[in-house]
């Protein structure tokens, strides 16, 4: 028994990411409960209108189905596309409310689009409705989390591909396991979600899973939400 656990599967983060991730995951079960659990995940057949065409409208019809999932109201946000570029997306406050701005260009992509304004809206929640601060270490890894908790993280993870090297967010393999321990909380040991991805995050997700899976009967570990 004991080289069947020493050789059991590895934890695909490093430790400290791994203690990251559970001890973030148990504050925002605290902070918003286990609904947004229950919910399905939201994938892209199910969330971009047809005929998208990455206009003022669709963008808007957008932010307020994302806005209605991650629980926040709608009228306190303002969306802006500009012609210039505006990097990854930006967000402001103008007399209060918030103000997510992205370029056309970014908004032509529905995928990119819903990741970024997911992201954005986490930073609503966790800095706007002041359950921390604005300079906390971790604030642009947190948010990433959010919209993994909230069911968005499929839009997230494709992002994180295209962008791993410049992204401030969570990186690909951090990524992929915040999918897994999101499929973890929701009981799924093989989500049929999965197939959004793509092969290298799916493995990815599959080899968290693995991990959960055999950690959850190492009466050692100390990880539990």
């Amino acid at each position: 028994m004991l080289i069947m656990r020493w050789f059991g599967p590895r934890c695909p983060v490093s430790p400290e990411e791994d203690a990251w991730m559970a001890s973030s995951l148990t504050w925002l079960v605290g902070e918003f409960g286990r609904g947004p659990l229950e919910l399905p995940p939201v994938r892209p057949m199910d969330l971009v209108p047809a005929g998208y065409t990455g206009g003022v409208q669709d963008a808007r019809t957008l932010l307020d189905a994302i806005c209605l999932r991650m629980a926040v109201d709608p009228v306190r946000v303002e969306l802006e596309l500009h012609s210039r570029q505006v990097p990854d997306g930006h967000l402001r406050l103008r007399d209060g409310h918030p103000v997510i701005a992205v370029a056309f260009g970014h908004a032509a992509d529905p995928v990119p689009l819903v990741a970024t304004i997911a992201h954005e809206l986490g930073h609503v929640l966790l800095v706007g409705d002041g359950r921390i601060k604005p300079d906390q270490a971790d604030t642009e890894r947190l948010a990433d989390l959010v919209t993994v908790y909230f069911g968005l993280g499929l839009f997230g993870s494709r992002v994180a591909v295209r962008c791993s090297r410049s992204r401030a967010g969570m990186t690909l393999p951090l990524y992929a396991y915040a999918l897994a321990n999101y499929a973890w909380l929701r009981g799924e040991s093989a989500p049929g979600w999965l197939g959004d991805l793509r092969f290298g995050s799916r493995a990815q997700v599959r080899r968290g899973l693995r991990h959960l899976a055999y950690r959850a009967t190492d009466p050692a570990s100390s990880h539990s939400l």
